[in-house]
């Protein structure tokens, strides 16, 4: 599969729909509202590739709403913080740094382990 993101997205809304006790596939879709054979496609065992990003922003965005009707008050901001993190894995998972900017982080990162002041941050319009 072309698609890595799909595998990361699938093992993301699989931790949620656990987390949720939201367990089989027809659970999950009738809390989303959304068609069982879309959320069939995020088993883990096997992702669909057809799968699109678009969908998994919807999912997360459902979600986010749903957050309330399965969380107290005071549990709300971690599942929160825990939707955001894991919506972020799938991001970065989507297509491979730029060699400049990995050539970058591992310089930043190599300054801090001596103990150096970090690079200036540079703007990236000059």
């Amino acid at each position: 599969m072309d698609n890595t993101w799909i595998q990361t997205a699938a093992r993301e809304l699989y931790e949620i729909r656990k987390r949720w006790h939201l367990t089989s596939n027809r659970q999950f879709a009738e809390a989303l509202a959304m068609n069982p054979r879309t959320t069939a496609k995020l088993n883990p065992a096997h992702p669909d590739g057809s799968l699109t990003l678009e969908t998994v922003d919807r999912i997360y965005s459902t979600l986010t709403a749903l957050c309330c009707l399965y969380f107290g008050p005071e549990e709300m901001d971690d599942e929160y913080r825990r939707l955001a993190d894991s919506r972020m894995r799938i991001a970065r998972s989507v297509a491979p740094l730029p060699a400049a900017v990995r050539k970058r982080l591992e310089e930043e990162q190599g300054q801090k382990e001596k103990g150096d002041v970090p690079l200036r941050p540079v703007h990236p319009l000059g």
